[in-house]
């Protein structure tokens, strides 16, 4: 069922693109005509007629949503967004990645900003990309060995992580939360708890509450949708203590839609 609800993020770039297109001057209801007819033809046609090779990673199941069929074009997306290079590099001055620090990306995607952290923790460290999507993980392995990055990349799902407890110093999760119900949200925090060393770092950046007034002109869809409403209600702090940890601390704002959070597993864990 969650992976009928993949619209919700055409559903966004369509948000955005009439966003854009009322900074130009268009009225509200030309604005979203205009985006109605340029973005939905271009996601659909390319998700009908374009060719890709099949992919030979092996199929996780999960019950979150996942964006397998736009991995031809999620990079573009992402760049057409806003989410290109200088809000990945927004995450990781949040993350403060250390030389020889061990990373985690849950639901890399194709794996930019898991190569950019991978080079951030230098030779004597390392990072890995886990995203449900077969395709998206094998554009990301592509990537990796066209830049020639020593980055890994797995499909595994966030609820149940393939490695070993206090694994990681720190692990990243960027515009995946909101693809998970209440239950998987709270079943991934305690597992990105359980692979984090004592210390260790957990950075989110994710859909919180709107700060901008204008937002709910097209986000308050959001505040009724089984994945995005914990969200939109203000409840992520809450999960993160939840799950075990402290320091919970909200990092910046990003264009009035987008929160960045950090969260410390304890030093000293309580059985």
């Amino acid at each position: 069922m969650m992976n009928r609800l993949s619209w919700l993020c055409p559903w966004l770039a369509v948000a955005l693109a009439a966003a854009v297109f009322m900074l130009f001057g268009f009225t509200w209801w030309s604005a979203l005509l205009a985006a109605l007819l340029l973005v939905c033809p271009v996601l659909v046609l390319w998700g009908l007629f374009i060719t890709r090779p099949q992919s030979s990673e092996p199929a996780v199941h999960t019950h979150g949503m996942t964006l397998n069929w736009a991995a031809p074009f999620y990079d573009v997306y992402c760049r057409a967004l806003g989410l290109g290079q200088g809000f990945r590099e927004r995450t990781l001055q949040v993350a403060a990645i250390r030389p020889g620090e061990k990373i985690l990306d849950v639901g890399c995607g194709t794996g930019v900003l898991t190569r950019l952290a991978c080079e951030a923790a230098g030779p004597a460290g390392s990072a890995i990309g886990i995203d449900p999507g077969q395709d998206m993980i094998r554009v990301a392995k592509e990537n990796a060995q066209r830049l020639g990055s020593r980055t890994e990349f797995k499909v595994a799902a966030i609820e149940q992580l393939p490695f070993g407890s206090g694994h990681f110093d720190v692990v990243l999760s960027s515009l995946m939360l909101h693809h998970l119900p209440p239950d998987l949200k709270q079943q991934g925090l305690r597992e990105v708890y359980r692979v984090l060393k004592p210390g260790g770092r957990f950075v989110v950046v994710d859909f919180y509450r709107p700060s901008n007034p204008l937002w709910w002109l097209v986000a308050w869809p959001f505040l009724y949708m089984h994945t995005t409403s914990d969200n939109f209600h203000e409840r992520l702090p809450v999960f993160f203590q939840e799950a075990g940890f402290e320091q919970v601390e909200m990092r910046g704002r990003r264009a009035g839609i987008l929160a960045f959070w950090s969260a410390i597993k304890p030093k000293e864990v309580t059985s």
